[in-house]
């Protein structure tokens, strides 16, 4: 949108097109009100200065006004009553406040015809196609909004504004490769923008090419220490998706030192990717980091059971999975850890009914079924084993591992 100081000047420059002298005084008040920024003050001066006699003037600077107001509906009518006013006296910028009132108000389709009414008039401002690749992103016509773009970058190879619009013309066609071309042309106009070096990583991640990306990030994070907490966040999921869970406990590392006051997420990131990396004793204190911070949360119980569960303190990891359930009685992999545990210290009664309920929730696992009719054979109930088996084998009817359970099952019956 213009500035003031460029629409102080239209407007003096327009006061000569007035008519009568009464007329020229509203249109001159109209500009004192606008300069002073009084805007609405300003709209019944020009108002006053058409009701005595429309002039191209008055029309056009009360466009102006209606667009520093963003009344933009408002603003395109005057526009267009001071187009059918005096059309000779039409310039431009007039067609470009049009074009962009329109934009402002969505009618995108009627912007266009102002934008390329303006590139007539002015065929060599390159922010006109820039307008109408904008109108036609709207409207989602992307074949014809990247035409116009590639258009004006023949004529115009480094402006970062089309580049730009481009590269999210190129994104909702899924043209990743062409993402990366722009991207790359746009870091050799502005070398120190972190944002078009992050921009690059996230496309070059989507076509496979993690390393290069994590070196474009490594890169970023090196000489923009400001935006280090976006660029760890992205270098710490690469990492793990490379399968390398030190490095990426080292970024969530930097990020919570950096970070004053961590969300309990941040904390179960790093404590995840310290699991990962076999690093219990840091990964039991970003748990307890996470418990702190979000004492309701059941995945900083649940995890903390898993960590302890690995170092061998199996009595307290049964505290923290039972806390766990207590606070997501429909968490499965609470239910399921818990039974598993209480499977290893031969509590198998309990254990049957918390795979019972693992199993009732959703989880329909082979494993599942089968630590489940395990924990009921050692019990005596032979109505719920053949029921378990029944449902185990209709569920996962070629599993080797459930068919040799329930031959073994019926050798134990028949022997009995």
């Amino acid at each position: 949108m213009f500035t003031t100081r460029t629409i102080v000047i239209i407007l003096l420059s327009l006061i000569c097109l007035s008519g009568t002298v009464s007329a020229k005084d509203n249109v001159e008040l109209g500009n004192e009100a606008f300069g002073r920024g009084d805007y609405n003050k300003a709209v019944e001066y020009y108002r006053l200065s058409i009701d005595s006699k429309p002039t191209f003037a008055a029309y056009a600077n009360m466009g102006h006004c209606y667009m520093q107001l963003e009344r933009w509906d408002a603003a395109a009518s005057a526009y267009e009553e001071a187009i059918r006013t005096k059309q000779e006296a039409v310039t431009a910028e007039i067609w470009r406040s049009l074009g962009r009132a329109r934009f402002e108000g969505r009618r995108y389709e009627r912007a266009i015809d102002a934008f390329l009414q303006a590139s007539a008039l002015a065929p060599i401002d390159s922010q006109d196609n820039i307008w109408i690749a904008r109108c036609m992103i709207e409207l989602e016509q992307w074949i014809q909004a990247e035409s116009v773009l590639r258009g004006q970058l023949r004529q115009e190879p480094v402006n970062s504004a089309t580049l730009e619009l481009l590269a999210y013309v190129f994104n909702q066609q899924g043209n990743w490769a062409g993402i990366i071309g722009v991207y790359r042309e746009l870091l050799k106009i502005a070398p120190q923008r972190t944002a078009y070096r992050i921009a690059l990583a996230k496309s070059l991640t989507v076509q496979g090419r993690k390393q290069q990306a994590i070196d474009m990030l490594e890169f970023a994070r090196r000489v923009d220490v400001g935006a280090s907490e976006e660029i760890d966040r992205l270098l710490a999921d690469l990492y793990l998706a490379e399968q390398m869970p030190q490095e990426a406990a080292a970024c969530y590392a930097r990020l919570v030192m950096l970070l004053g006051d961590p969300s309990s997420e941040d904390y179960y990131r790093l404590g995840l990717t310290y699991f990962q990396a076999r690093d219990f004793t840091s990964a039991e204190d970003a748990f307890i980091g996470m418990q702190r911070t979000s004492s309701a949360d059941f995945k900083a119980d649940l995890y903390l059971g898993h960590v302890i569960a690995e170092i061998g303190r199996l009595a307290e990891a049964q505290v923290h999975y039972k806390a766990a359930v207590e606070k997501n009685p429909k968490s499965v992999e609470g239910l399921v850890a818990l039974a598993d545990l209480q499977m290893k210290t031969e509590n198998h009664a309990e254990a049957a009914e918390n795979l019972a309920k693992a199993i009732t929730l959703g989880d329909n696992r082979p494993q599942v079924h089968y630590n489940y009719i395990i924990a009921l054979m050692h019990g005596e109930n032979d109505t719920r084993i053949r029921s378990a088996l029944k449902a185990a084998i209709a569920e996962h009817p070629s599993d080797e591992q459930l068919n040799r359970l329930l031959d073994r099952y019926i050798r134990q019956t028949v022997s009995r």
